[in-house]
């Protein structure tokens, strides 16, 4: 007798073994809290802190969404994808703790671990030909990144793109290298808490230029918000001012992240989880969303 089980079928008179192939899918439901290794095809040191890993994928994703980071007998931590491609996603790490500490001393080659992808994304179809704000502070520029790159190659599909992005201080500044491009196809200003101003950066808080935005037509605006949570409440109070509804305005609450899946209650706010319900929340949808 074979020691494999077989799932029997009772058909009329007879009876038919299922493929175990089959019996396999049956028995193996998706596991998303099972990590799985992907190789790092390069790194790029943005800052001393700020590192962009490019790892391989065979998943889909969306701008706006995140994936668990981990590597064995070390732990994980949730990482914004900053851009993808069709076999690769982008993911700004920032050296903060353990898990960070020891991705930094990997190389291209080595194996990361993921799981994912986890949350919403940006509402793509909300922008379609719309006049598109985006303020973003500090490593706040990660979970938009892919978003602007891709209106800077698809400009048809808004009407237009203005982008306020802040930063600590020069040695601070992530994507240097992108801001020639987005610069050129977009209205870019780009500021420092301290230093110096120069040609390509200015001085103060984001705050401070939202004043010199075209917003003669607030009907057609959608805006996004992403930062820490002291410069989102002041942004986004400034664009209520102007007359934006809070439907208009759309914020990024990354934060605390721990199953991904709803279930340790870590990244709870009132009755929504930002692990599921976001990161990417409509305003007026986190009015009764309690810390």
């Amino acid at each position: 007798m074979s020691s494999h089980t077989h799932d029997v079928r009772h058909t009329g008179c007879r009876c038919e073994t299922a493929p175990q192939s089959e019996v396999h899918q049956q028995q193996q439901p998706e596991n998303r809290l099972l990590p799985k290794a992907y190789k790092i095809l390069a790194i790029e040191k943005h800052t001393e802190l700020e590192w962009n890993f490019r790892v391989s994928k065979d998943f889909d994703t969306h701008f706006g969404q995140f994936v668990e980071v981990s590597l064995p007998m070390v732990g994980e931590a949730p990482i914004s994808v900053s851009d993808y491609g069709d076999d690769y996603i982008d993911l700004l790490i920032r050296k903060v703790g353990l898990v960070t500490e020891k991705l930094f001393e990997l190389q291209a080659g080595d194996n990361v671990w993921m799981r994912g992808v986890h949350g919403n994304g940006y509402p793509m179809e909300a922008f379609q030909n719309k006049h598109l704000v985006i303020v973003a502070g500090g490593t706040g520029v990660a979970p938009v990144k892919g978003l602007i790159s891709h209106f800077c190659h698809h400009p048809e599909q808004i009407s237009q793109l203005d982008m306020i992005l802040g930063f600590k201080n020069e040695q601070a500044v992530l994507y240097r290298n992108d801001m020639h491009l987005w610069r050129n196809a977009h209205n870019l200003i780009t500021t420092l808490d301290e230093g110096e101003a120069s040609d390509n950066f200015r001085i103060g808080r984001v705050t401070e230029y939202i004043d010199e935005l075209d917003l003669s037509q607030p009907d057609t605006l959608q805006v996004v918000v992403v930062g820490p949570p002291i410069m989102i409440k002041f942004v986004v109070a400034a664009f209520l001012e102007k007359g934006l509804a809070q439907s208009q305005i759309w914020v990024d609450y990354e934060r605390r992240m721990a199953c991904a899946v709803g279930k340790c209650g870590h990244c709870r706010m009132g009755d929504k989880y930002v692990c599921l319900d976001g990161p990417v929340f409509r305003f007026d949808q986190t009015q009764q969303l309690i810390d």
